[in-house]
């Protein structure tokens, strides 16, 4: 499997062209019933499959079609945080409790002996 960090955009759009093409086949599919169940050109499906790019609407009508929603999965996780991550967080969130300031009218009193 190549690293993708290291893969142009135009390779990517290929290999995920090649991925849709693969599922579209497994379903039995032609190229034409997918535009037809999609809504979308001929041509349009020709440009997915090879690499040639197309709206995000798109890709998502067609992998709506082929039952690969999930392929999109990643970009609906939550981000998970660490136990000490979250142990942080909650310190931040306590606030210290201090003893409020005597009045200066109350510390002249005390200085003073009462008898």
């Amino acid at each position: 499997m190549e690293n993708i960090k290291w893969m142009t955009d135009s390779a990517i759009l290929k290999r995920m062209g090649e991925q849709v093409k693969a599922w579209r086949l497994d379903m039995d599919l032609s190229q034409a019933h997918l535009a037809e169940k999609t809504q979308l050109s001929l041509a349009t499906i020709y440009q997915i499959e090879n690499g040639k790019g197309t709206s995000m609407q798109n890709l998502i009508k067609v992998l709506r079609i082929l039952d690969r929603l999930d392929a999109l999965s990643p970009f609906f996780q939550e981000k998970e945080i660490s136990p000490l991550e979250y142990q942080k967080l909650e310190a931040g969130m306590k606030t210290r409790k201090r003893a409020s300031k005597a009045r200066k009218d109350d510390a002249d009193n005390n200085s003073t002996p009462l008898w």
